[in-house]
Order: structure tokens, then sequence, then C-alpha cells
């Protein structure tokens, strides 16, 4: 029974693995972390009130115009209108060495300690204090004060603290190339996000550097514009640097308060005519966000009743997955499904044996695959038989004790085969004068034996 037992449990292991394994195809899994070009692809998908088709289109006509698509050249947008935060960007994840850029994401670190109350503006870093550091940095681009301020900081001449600055965008981990860390190369995403971060943070989190970019470089780059320049106020920073391998790189990021504010970042890499181009792409992207100003609240109106729409459909959806109790009916032959055709349908839609998935058109729809049902009433009905053979075993293992215990008490301990009552008969054939032993009789008994003998003449023996 031991055996049996013993394979009865290895069956029972083996349908709990099949089952565990067959569940698995069910479960949704995790949504991994978002690569760079997920990153990429998101946000030309999800562009909210921004026509991002009618921008990269306007992006590839001025990039053809202005001989910007050369294999030498490099040339990257970022824009965010901040009525609804939405952005598009184009070209935007290539990365190049920041150069002077970096001065306003360490200088916002530095400004948080002050707004947390750990500095003041008048506090000595690095031998200057901090409001002579961040002025003659973002004002002036003057390099011994932003290298002064990643000194403080802990950071590296390289690496300009980047390790630092990941926090001020939503951007994953594994979006940031080795070259961001060690060597302080940007890409024009990073640079928008880092520019919605301070804007959005403002005076109250990052004290007096709006301040200082909205007095750099008046009359070039952004303010080389002279509709933006006679028109808006502009925090701006370049970056200019010419890299010992001959790659010249031209940059500058801004905030332009158009009526809604605008965030616009171009980074350019060996384009001659850097300045021009800068001024133009910030020109085009201010008078883009005078229409989305009066687009923008029919749009949010509407973005309004999609959600409503999308929650009544979800809740009605969630309606009609509740199960109704429905008496079962009567199927013929003729009326059962024909089996599938081993060819998948032309028009693409699935429907697979194992009951993992259905689709129909572009809704998709999960269900508990018919395998796993199987086993899960193929391991249930082992696990009944089981106990049953169980306790049958049980209950003969006592019968088999009972009858064992019975046959030692009857059985001659000399193991001659006879029984008590025979060997006490050829005790007395053998030895008479022994005689029978007395029995003890109670009084009752022996009044009972007097009645017998008076009336059937029964004569006691001495």
């Amino acid at each position: 029974m031991t055996g049996t037992m013993k394979k009865i449990l290895s069956l029972l292991m083996v349908l709990a693995f099949l089952m565990a394994e067959n569940t698995a195809f069910a479960e949704q899994p995790a949504a991994p972390e978002a690569s760079a070009e997920q990153v990429a692809a998101e946000a030309a998908e999800n562009s909210g009130i921004i026509d991002a088709a009618l921008l990269n289109q306007w992006a590839d006509d001025f990039a053809t115009e202005h001989q910007l698509t050369d294999s030498y050249k490099d040339f990257s947008i970022g824009f965010c209108y901040t009525g609804t935060g939405d952005s598009w960007y184009y070209n935007a994840d290539v990365w190049m060495y920041s150069a002077s850029m970096y001065k306003v994401p360490v200088s916002m670190l530095l400004a948080e300690k002050v707004a947390s109350g750990e500095l003041t503006q008048q506090s000595i870093v690095s031998g200057i204090t901090v409001e002579y550091a961040e002025s003659t940095a973002l004002v002036y681009s003057n390099n011994d004060s932003g290298h002064a301020i990643v000194s403080y900081l802990g950071g590296t001449y390289a690496g300009k603290c980047s390790d630092q600055t990941e926090k001020y965008t939503d951007l994953p981990s594994d979006y940031f190339s080795s070259d961001f860390i060690d060597v302080s190369y940007y890409t024009a995403r990073y640079m928008t996000q880092v520019m919605k971060t301070l804007y959005d943070g403002g005076e109250e989190k990052f004290p007096h550097v709006i301040e200082y970019l909205l007095q750099a470089q008046p009359g070039a780059y952004f303010r080389l514009s002279q509709k933006v320049e006679s028109s808006y106020q502009v925090a701006q920073k370049f970056g200019a640097y010419e890299e010992p391998n001959g790659n010249n790189n031209n940059h500058c990021t801004a905030i332009i308060y158009t009526p809604t504010p605008i965030i616009v970042t171009v980074m350019t890499r060996n384009i001659m005519d850097y300045q021009n181009i800068i001024a133009q792409v910030g020109e085009h992207l201010a008078d883009y966000s005078l229409e989305l100003d009066q687009q923008v609240e029919a749009w949010r109106q509407a973005e309004t009743e999609r959600a409503e729409a999308e929650a009544l459909a979800l809740e009605q959806t969630a309606n009609d997955a509740e199960p109704e109790m429905q008496m079962p009916e009567t199927e013929s032959i003729d009326s059962l499904p024909a089996m599938p055709d081993e060819n998948p349908d032309p028009a693409g839609n699935v429907n697979t044996l194992d009951g993992i998935s259905q689709e129909d058109g572009n809704n998709t729809q999960k269900r508990i695959p018919t395998a796993v049902i199987i086993i899960a009433a193929v391991l249930a009905a082992v696990i009944i038989g089981a106990l049953i053979l169980l306790l049958i075993a049980r209950k003969r293992a006592a019968e088999d004790e009972t009858m064992a215990g019975e046959e030692l008490d009857w059985t001659d301990s000399e193991g001659t085969g006879k029984t008590k009552s025979r060997r006490r008969d050829t005790e007395e054939a053998e030895n008479p004068e022994r005689g029978v032993k007395k029995v003890k009789r109670t009084d009752s008994t022996v009044r009972s034996v007097k009645k017998r003998g008076t009336e059937n003449e029964y004569k006691p023996r001495h």
C-alpha cells in the first residue's frame, strides 16, 4: 500500500506542476520599464493638444531648406506647451556635449539648498558667495563659477553632477547613456524636461535661477528674433563648445513667456548658422503656441467629454461582464460549432483552442485556458480517489489487526493446533482422577440450578 500511496503523491505533484505552468499563460505580464525608444514613440503618439504630425512636417521641411540633414550634422528640438504640459520632440534623443547648458541644472541643485534653508545667498561655496556663483554662471556663463558650484556639490569636472540631476526629469534610468554621467552629454528631451521642472518650481523651489536667466544673452540665440525679443520675456541659457574631435556644439534652451509660456530647446552639432537656426525655431513655436491658446478651451472640453465617455464605456463593460444565471440549452449535433480550420483566418482574427486569447478586430479578451480547467478537474478527481483509497486501506488494516488478535487468543501456544477446549477434554480422559476444576457459582446460580433440579429431577453432582 505504501508503494501505491507514493505513486499517487507523485502523480499529484506532476499535475500540480502542469496546472501552475498552464495558469501562467492566463496571467498578465508586468509592464517592463520604458526604454529610450519607447519613450520617443510614446511622445510621438501622445502629444495631447499638440499636432505632432504638423510639427514633424514643418521640421522636416525646415531641415531640408537649411541643409541640416547631412550625415555629419545633428539638429534636435524639444518643445513643451505649459498650458497642458504636452510636449513634442524632433530627433530629440541624440546625445551631444552639453557645453555651458549644464550650468542650469547645477544651479538648480544649489538653489534647492537655499530654498530649504541650508544655505543663503551670502553663504560661501568654493570661496565665493552663492549669489555671485549663480549670477555669473547663468547671466555671463562664467566657467569658473560653474566649476565652483560643481566642486561644492561633489561633482567632477567632466561629469558636472549629471548623476544628481536625473531627478529633474521623468525619464527612466536606462534612458541615460554613460556619456551623460561621465562627460555631461545631454539630449533635447532631457534639457526640455529640466527647464519644465524649473518653470514649475519657480522662485519658491529654485530662488533666483529664472531671474538670472532672464538677463542672459540679450539680442542672441532665441532673442535674436526681433519678434520674440520685442514681444516676450525670454529666460535662456546657451552652450557652445568645439570638442577635440572637431565636433562643434551650439545649443540653447529657454522659457519663452508667450501668453501661455512655452519651453524650447534646440541642440545643433556642426551647423554653421546655428544662432539664426535657433532663433527661427523659437519664433515658429512661439507663433504656434498662440494657435494652441485659441484651441485649448475647446480641447479641454473635448478631453473632458472623452474621459467621461471612456468611464461610461468601462462601467458598461464591467456590467456586461457580470455572469447571468441561465438554464442550459440542449444542443443538437448539427448546432455544435465546427472544428476550426488549420489555416489562420485571412482577416487576422484568432480563435485559439487553448482558450488563452480571442481577438476580434481591435478588441482582445482574456479567459481561463481550457487546459487549466481540464487539469483542475483531473486533479480534483485524483485527490478524491486518493482519499477513498486511503480510507479503504485504513479499514482493511483495522480488520486484519482484529482478526490477528482473535487467532492469537485461540491458538495453542505450543503450536499443536489444538484449541483450549479440546486440550481440556484430552487431559480429563487421560487423568480422570484430577477431576474438573470447580466453577464458583453465585447464589443466584445455585437457586436456578435447584429449581431446575426439582422440576426435572435434577441431581446435583458431588
